[in-house]
């Protein structure tokens, strides 16, 4: 039995790191090299982390082929993260901004893009998971239809967001890097 306790629970995630590995994690289970290479961080790092949330009892492994993968060893784990990321964007009052009154004019600039948005989420700033985590909980408030430009600058939400958009059934429309390395998402709900 394992002597896990709650404040070594929150110290795991209080590295963004490990909040990263978890959040790739969440969409299959992974070895060591791939997560390292998508984060684009060293090997040994991403091993030690994986080990230690492994001998806390957050993660399992199993072997197949010689390689080991790694995953969750309850989906509690990720609902934690979901019902943490649901109170900061609570008290940080994230918003969607209503594109029908040429606010998001500003936001877009001369793009070219033959997409218009009918709401756009800012999340620039933030790091993964909560853009994604507020781009799934706008798409739930949108009516079906509608377009959502998500923008953020953190590459890992760049990559997930679309993903997960296709996962759930939305459509992914578009996504555009601009000359600032923002990342432009656009979004029809379904």
């Amino acid at each position: 039995m394992m002597n896990l306790k709650l404040p070594d629970l929150f110290k795991v995630f209080a590295n963004q790191t490990r909040i990263e590995i978890a959040t790739l994690i969440v969409d299959n289970c992974m070895t060591a090299s791939e997560i390292s290479e998508r984060l684009q961080t060293d090997l040994s790092t991403i091993y030690r982390h994986l080990q230690h949330m492994k001998k806390l009892g957050i993660l399992n492994s199993n072997f197949s082929k010689g390689v080991e993968r790694f995953d969750f060893s309850s989906p509690r784990i990720y609902r934690l993260l979901e019902e943490a990321i649901a109170f900061i964007s609570e008290k940080k009052e994230y918003r969607s901004l209503d594109c029908s009154e040429g606010i998001c004019r500003y936001y877009l600039g001369e793009t070219g893009v033959d997409v218009k948005p009918d709401l756009l989420l800012d999340m620039r700033g933030e790091s993964c998971p909560v853009p994604d985590m507020q781009t799934k909980v706008t798409l739930s408030e949108m009516e079906e239809g509608k377009v959502l430009l998500v923008i953020v600058d953190y590459p890992l939400s760049g990559e997930r967001i679309p993903v997960f958009v296709q996962r759930e059934g939305h459509e992914f429309l578009k996504k555009i890097v601009d000359d600032y390395g923002d990342i432009k998402i656009y979004i029809r709900r379904k």
